[in-house]
């Protein structure tokens, strides 16, 4: 299916959602991710070097962990793609800070596997630092502001392989920590954003970090990683 003709047909699948329909954003991305379909997707972005810088512009490597590419982005949606780094590549066993969204989404695991984690405040449990997190009107930025501290406990602990999806609302606190041993790959379709902050809880102090830059992928590093996710099993022509 041609980008087109996708994000047209996205934009009323996400407009379903707004209406009451609560399977319309993990029907649409069950579409989407259809081997033949999504590869298709994936070629006509590499063939596309205007379509690959405008990529590149809006996705960058996640605190958390993994590349964050928005490979379509439109006034009510997302359609991203996160791909972890190899376990190898940290400094220490990858672990997530929990945090929740300004949107719903839903996900789908093409590759790989790892382990969601989802928490509420309580009286008993693990003690975090509490942050609240925004982007700025400058592009690429964002501001962690401290919040204090917040007591949470885990209510879901689950382990997802390749082909496991879910759907989340904004205000479900969760954490994804990836399994090693082979890639990890997401693809996530996030749902209309809300004009306000969103929380994370850390393990260790990171202190106040406002105007900080993200940093952005280069379109030579974004065809790398396209080319990874089209050499996978599901998607390999």
């Amino acid at each position: 299916m041609p980008i087109t003709d996708l994000e047209h047909d996205l934009t009323d699948c996400v407009n379903s959602y707004i209406n009451g329909s609560r399977q319309a954003l993990a029907n649409a991305l069950l579409e989407v991710a259809r081997p033949a379909s999504f590869r298709s997707t994936l070629t006509e972005i590499l063939d596309s070097e205007t379509r690959l810088r405008d990529i590149a512009g809006r996705s960058f490597w996640h605190d958390n962990g993994f590349a964050k590419i928005v490979l379509l982005s439109q006034p009510r949606y997302k359609l991203r793609l996160h791909i972890w780094k190899e376990v190898e590549q940290f400094s220490i066993s990858p672990r997530g800070n929990i945090h929740n969204h300004r949107w719903d989404f839903s996900t789908i695991l093409l590759a790989g596997s790892y382990r969601h984690q989802e928490f509420r405040p309580s009286r008993r449990g693990e003690q975090f630092f509490a942050y609240k997190y925004s982007t700025t009107a400058a592009a690429g930025h964002y501001s962690l502001v401290p919040a204090g501290r917040q007591i949470l406990r885990c209510v879901l602990d689950a382990h997802l392989a390749q082909g496991s999806g879910f759907t989340i609302s904004s205000d479900v606190l969760h954490r994804v920590t990836p399994d090693g041993g082979e890639p990890t790959v997401s693809l996530v379709l996030e749902g209309p954003h809300e004009p306000s902050t969103s929380d994370v809880f850390a393990t260790s102090e990171v202190g106040e970090n406002s105007g900080a830059r993200v940093e952005v992928l280069s379109a030579d590093y974004l065809r790398r990683h396209i080319n990874t996710v089209l050499s996978l099993a599901p998607f390999a022509s």
